[in-house]
């Protein structure tokens, strides 16, 4: 019994446990299951409206389907064709639906990134903007995902033009995971840490995201199952779990920038002037 107390208390002293221990304070399994389902339902339309701006500004239509390629490349493989297939649907009806994109594309964008900034505020204890300046926040935000994607592309055409390279696949990944942590992490939330504060965190989740990457085939093949109830639900299912997992992944590492910096104090983008 000696023994085991001893090793308990040397295990409760470690960083993992202190990370799992404040995980759990945090409540942030509760809160990654708000925040994947406002990412679930602000998917489709955000898409949606990316893809009709893309579609009035390039008239190349190769150069729109490598823009819809890393678009998908940020969800499972697997739930890449159902969204293909949906959003292809969608092309024989650009006119009417083009507007509509466009209006969810500004709409849907700030409800993902104002729930993002509620969610992250209750990690590390902080308010929220007013209403025009969490707009303008989520406005910026989407226009720095688009940034991200239309990397995404150069990234993967250079890749091509190397003759793949499968190492550097696994490690780009990374890299553009771990740049969006740390640019959601410093931008979202109304107050924040320093970029350097911020780089534990982001790596964090950053890599957690391209390992879930990694061995999601292996998790679908576990579940394949569910396929036997129909196209939709699969697809239902597959993208409800990533989101799960990537909301788990960007809380935790919230959770550990806080462990490390404490009450955050800078400023984010847009943030209301301290008074």
């Amino acid at each position: 019994m000696a023994f085991l107390a001893r090793l308990g208390g040397r295990l409760s002293e470690t960083y993992v446990f202190r990370v799992v221990k404040a995980d759990t304070e945090s409540q942030a399994g509760n809160y990654a299951g708000g925040l994947a389902f406002t990412a679930f339902v602000s998917m489709f339309p955000l898409m949606l409206g990316l893809l009709a701006i893309v579609g009035f500004a390039v008239s190349d239509p190769h150069a729109r389907a490598q823009f819809e390629t890393a678009l998908l490349s940020f969800f499972p493989r697997d739930a890449s064709r159902g969204l293909h297939d949906a959003l292809s649907g969608i092309h024989r009806f650009s006119g009417v639906f083009g507007i509509i994109g466009l209006v969810g594309f500004v709409w849907t964008g700030s409800s993902l990134f104002t729930g993002m900034e509620w969610t992250l505020g209750r990690m590390t204890g902080v308010g929220q903007r007013d209403f025009l300046r969490q707009r303008a926040m989520a406005l910026v935000m989407t226009v720095v995902f688009v940034v991200v994607v239309v990397l995404v592309v150069g990234v993967n055409s250079a890749l091509a033009l190397a003759g793949g390279l499968p190492v550097l696949g696994p490690a780009l990944g990374f890299a553009v995971w771990t740049a969006f942590m740390l640019v959601v992490y410093r931008a979202v939330p109304e107050r924040t840490y320093r970029l350097i504060q911020l780089l534990r965190g982001a790596v964090l989740a950053g890599a957690l995201m391209e390992l879930l990457t990694l061995i999601w085939p292996l998790y679908t093949r576990l579940v394949h199952g569910f396929n036997t109830y129909g196209a939709i639900f699969a697809l239902f299912f597959v993208l409800a779990t990533w989101l799960y997992f990537w909301a788990q992944f960007t809380l935790l590492g919230a959770v550990v920038n806080r462990m490390r910096a404490g009450e955050p104090s800078v400023p984010g983008l847009i943030a209301r002037p301290r008074r």
